[in-house]
């Protein structure tokens, strides 16, 4: 099944006072394990994560063709700007496209939508197998996006969805926490002074993505937005108990 959707969560456990594990994003397909009342326990085949979702967000999709690239998009039900929203769709959804004429993209929707189809800029999307060649430059993209645990949406993210989405956009599929892309088989590098852009930089709980050799992007809960600042300085903020764990260039 698919998420249809913007997001929708993916709790620990089949209560909505349960945590926040992570989101799924509109058009991600789903493996459901299991079902107790309105919640089905499943896996993100997205990335393999594991956890309990409502029913009322999943539906059947029609296979993924393109996904959207711009940090958010919307949904139209006429091929026009002034037509109504049917509702957002935030950077990584995935979506089954009829066809595109005129800039804009006919989407797919399920049974379950008011609509058949919908209609979405085509230069917000890219096709599934489409690569950036800079990485860093979607997750600047996110730049002043509201920090959120568990957070996958583009309304709210957390600091190792911001980059596992921009990994995505590289072509690169990374694990969703932190503690599991600390074991991605990257090149690590050993000396602070040989960090650059695209450089990854991992404390306990938490990761940044450098922009340059001094400065790093990351989604975080001391500003509670994604911002960029030195490097030097959230070393200090982080103190000795929260040293830097590994340092990767995912170039």
């Amino acid at each position: 099944m698919n998420i249809i959707k913007p997001s929708i969560s993916m709790k620990l456990k089949p209560h909505k006072n349960s945590t926040l594990e992570t989101e799924c994003l509109f058009g991600e397909s789903v493996q459901i394990l299991d079902n107790y009342l309105e919640w089905a326990y499943c896996k993100l085949l997205t990335d393999n994560y594991y956890g309990w979702v409502k029913k009322n967000g999943l539906g059947y999709l029609k296979p993924s063709t393109h996904r959207v690239l711009s940090k958010r998009s919307f949904l139209f039900n006429q091929r026009n700007a002034k037509s109504n929203c049917i509702h957002h769709l935030p950077i990584g959804a995935k979506l089954a496209v009829k066809i595109i004429k005129d800039d804009w993209a006919e989407v797919h929707l399920s049974n379950k939508h008011d609509y058949k189809t919908a209609y979405v800029p085509s230069k917000h999307i890219v096709v599934m197998d489409n690569k950036v060649k800079d990485w860093v430059a979607i997750a600047e993209q996110l730049l002043g996006t509201p920090y959120k645990w568990g957070g996958r949406d583009s309304i709210g993210i957390d600091c190792s969805a911001l980059i596992q989405l921009s990994c995505e956009a590289y072509g690169k599929n990374i694990p969703r926490n932190t503690i599991d892309q600390l074991k991605t088989n990257k090149k690590i590098i050993t000396n602070i002074n040989n960090l650059n852009r695209g450089c990854v930089v991992f404390w306990k709980g938490h990761v940044g993505l450098m922009v340059d050799r001094l400065n790093c992007i990351h989604a975080n809960a001391f500003h509670m937005k994604t911002t960029i600042e030195p490097l030097n300085e959230i070393i200090i903020r982080m103190g000795k108990k929260h040293s830097i764990v590994k340092m990767f260039n995912f170039n």
